[in-house]
């Protein structure tokens, strides 16, 4: 089997990575195989039955796979890039997840080797692969997002977002919102009023996607929570 240079965006019980093997996703993990990023494979496997012929259990795979030979690791061609990375992440138009915003776009994939943390301005260094997503080399920058404080009201319920873009949002002071609120974790079926930082979501002189919003919010303090009836 052939292994790619990057991890990609997957889904298993929850969010997470996946190795791309022979050009898919590839949910399991190869005993014995250290993966790094940035490098081309040629790997020769086993597989076999870990469950002896019984029914495997929920979201387990029916075979699992153990290194043979590792037949070649060549570093794979790419281009070096400069990436702006957002201070709020926003809803991702085909997943329906909030994902983070890279030169002014949602960007619906990894980043590898790099920790996201919200409410910080990025400047990034970054090697772009043929599969279009990047391997971190350096932060350059991490500036904290300012603003000014304001209160907003959350809405219980999630609507269409009504931007041109597929999305369902939570609506803030009666406005349909597609991004987050960094640091708040809303629970369903709950109004909230809210104090919180507002901030640019773009440095000066950029602009972004349409399906971007130009602010966005930190959480400060949540001002009342009402269960919806």
């Amino acid at each position: 089997m052939t292994v790619g240079p990057t991890l990609a965006k997957c889904y298993g019980v929850g969010l997470r990575s996946c190795m791309v093997v022979d050009g898919g996703l590839f949910y399991d993990g190869i005993e014995g195989f250290e993966y790094e990023a940035g490098y081309d494979y040629r790997l020769r496997i086993g597989k076999y039955d870990p469950w002896g012929g019984r029914e495997p259990p929920q979201d387990a795979g029916a075979y699992a796979y153990r290194l043979l030979e590792l037949l070649q690791k060549a570093p794979a061609p790419s281009t070096p890039a400069t990436l702006s990375v957002g201070p709020a992440r926003v809803i991702c138009a085909p997943s329906d997840d909030f994902c983070p915003v890279v030169d002014g776009a949602p960007y619906n994939d990894l980043i590898n080797r790099f920790e996201y943390e919200g409410g910080y301005h990025y400047v990034l260094e970054a090697n772009r692969y043929g599969d279009g997503r990047y391997v971190l080399s350096d932060v350059v920058s991490r500036t904290r997002a300012a603003g000014t404080e304001v209160e907003i009201t959350v809405d219980r319920h999630r609507v269409e977002c009504g931007d041109g873009y597929p999305g369902y949002c939570k609506v803030f002071d009666g406005v349909p919102y597609r991004g987050e609120i960094v640091g708040f974790q809303p629970r369903h079926e709950v109004d909230y009023r809210l104090r919180v930082e507002r901030f640019d979501m773009f440095p000066e002189g950029m602009t972004g996607s349409p399906n971007v919003p130009t602010h966005g919010y930190r959480w400060l303090e949540t001002l009342e929570a009402t269960p919806g009836t």
